[in-house]
């Protein structure tokens, strides 16, 4: 079994909610957070919008994966 690490990407819309769409699967902690901080830098509207994606924190996942 490895040990790796998973940033889920959600996709959110106004009056649909909030859905999966993507998980992403990073060999170190390090690496999976330098990808979310880079993947939220697009999120810096002072409001929410109507559409916008955004990266969870990491996971750390046991598996048979990456």
């Amino acid at each position: 079994m490895k040990k790796f690490y998973r940033v889920t990407i959600i996709e959110s819309e106004r009056g649909w909610g909030q859905r999966v769409d993507e998980e992403v699967e990073f060999p170190t902690l390090k690496a999976a957070k330098a990808f979310q901080i880079k993947y939220n830098e697009q999120n810096i509207l002072t409001r929410v919008p109507d559409w916008y994606m955004y990266a969870q924190d990491p996971i750390e996942v046991v598996g048979e994966s990456l």
